[in-house]
């Protein structure tokens, strides 16, 4: 990501319509990227998605296709102002045992940058762990018309597909089918588990379960689905339970923000804890 940061707010949004845009024959796809950067140091992040969005959707080469995708995901996710990177920040190190401290700093930094897409997905990622699905989707319509190649972007709207319940549409994406494709493999692979459960195939969404395990150890969440889908078998597995609480309470803070992307990371320690309670005397 490009790092470039200045000092006043935003003031364009998403609800600001496409403008024409017509490319000269002299100008080839790198003076539009240069374009776009200079107009993201004037602080106009739209127009300057408006001209690489508009260059995307000409462009045949795969190459002048990547390099153009890549500008758009530096413009879109670039802080414009240091205090709403600070709000950013300041949210991030609330959001494990404050949640709605959290969620207001980063109403706050999005009064300031309406359109940054690294504080639009974090916010969607918030309203879901207050499961506030439908907020979460509204946040990233937008961004997912003007960049649907951000890999980021695409997992948290398909989480808020699934905290919805849109199993219809979250079967759509294509990295439900093979999340091997994707950097975030261990997240897309907890909706699938989700998913199979939904569709009642148990053995399924055990395997699944068992895989993230292998694939993550260290993933907190790993050890809570093994634990939930042997509950739905039921059998106990205290011993997942256990593991899950654990790894939650020991969470490092360079761990939590590596796992974070997953909006339910290490909130349902007082679900489990009380199942484990249940389980004690029980259980070998």
């Amino acid at each position: 990501m490009k790092s470039i940061f200045l000092k006043a707010a935003l003031g364009a949004a998403f609800l600001l319509p496409l403008p024409a845009f017509s490319q000269s024959k002299s100008e080839t796809y790198k003076d539009i990227i240069e374009k776009a950067y200079n107009l993201s140091l004037q602080k106009d992040r739209q127009q300057a998605l408006n001209i690489l969005t508009a260059a995307i959707a000409r462009e045949s080469r795969p190459a002048a296709q990547t390099e153009l995708k890549k500008a758009a995901l530096d413009v879109a996710h670039v802080f414009f102002s240091d205090k709403a990177q600070q709000l950013y920040e300041t949210s991030i190190s609330l959001k494990k045992t404050e949640l709605n401290q959290a969620l207001g700093k980063l109403n706050e930094a999005q009064r300031i940058e309406p359109d940054n897409l690294t504080i639009l997905t974090e916010l969607a990622r918030l309203h879901m762990a207050k499961n506030d699905c439908s907020n979460a989707l509204d946040l990233l319509a937008k961004p997912m018309k003007m960049t649907p190649f951000d890999d980021e972007l695409r997992l948290a709207n398909a989480q808020g597909q699934v905290c919805l319940g849109q199993w219809v549409e979250f079967a759509k994406n294509p990295e439900s089918v093979d999340s091997k494709k994707s950097a975030y493999q261990k997240f897309w692979m907890v909706l699938g588990i989700e998913q199979q459960l939904k569709l009642k195939n148990i053995s399924k969404a055990l395997e699944q379960a068992q895989n993230l395990v292998k694939l993550d150890v260290k993933y907190p969440e790993s050890h809570y689905w093994v634990w939930k889908v042997s509950q739905v078998l039921k059998k106990s597995n205290v011993d997942e339970a256990q593991k899950y609480v654990m790894a939650c309470k020991n969470i490092s803070a360079s761990q939590y923000r590596q796992y974070m992307i997953d909006p339910m990371l290490c909130r349902r320690t007082t679900e489990v804890e009380g199942e484990i309670k249940g389980m004690n005397g029980t259980t070998e």
